[in-house]
């Protein structure tokens, strides 16, 4: 994407990995990403892969946004796990895209993520 993503950053998401169709990004969790029960927040775990997402679908010269995503958490991580959050394109027209995107630690699944993206017009 090459922009500056502060709330990413605010976060200590990592972008490690950035295709056509494709991103991976990390989240070391730290107790500030826990909620009151020591699990990683829902929110932060939401926010790793709507990262994910936004790098893949605003690859190159594209420009998307969001306009539905879902998410199911299958499994908790705490303070100390690295997650791992993998973008992969499912579909694409010529005004939407659809993802998938998969979290998970110690390559067990944490939560999945689907995105569906209205592409921006080309600036002229």
């Amino acid at each position: 994407m090459n922009r500056q993503d502060c709330f990413r950053e605010l976060l200590g998401i990592k972008v490690l990995e950035v295709k056509e169709g494709y991103s991976r990004v990390s989240l070391k969790v730290a107790r500030e990403h826990t909620n009151f029960l020591g699990a990683t927040h829902g929110g932060a775990i939401f926010t790793l892969a709507d990262c994910a997402f936004a790098e893949a679908v605003n690859f190159g010269d594209t420009r998307a946004m969001a306009v539905q995503v879902s998410i199911n958490f299958l499994r908790p991580s705490s303070e100390g796990d690295v997650l791992m959050a993998e973008a992969s394109k499912v579909s694409e027209g010529k005004t939407f895209a659809l993802y998938n995107i998969t979290i998970s630690r110690e390559g067990k699944l944490v939560a999945l993520f689907s995105g569906l993206a209205y592409k921006l017009p080309a600036e002229k």
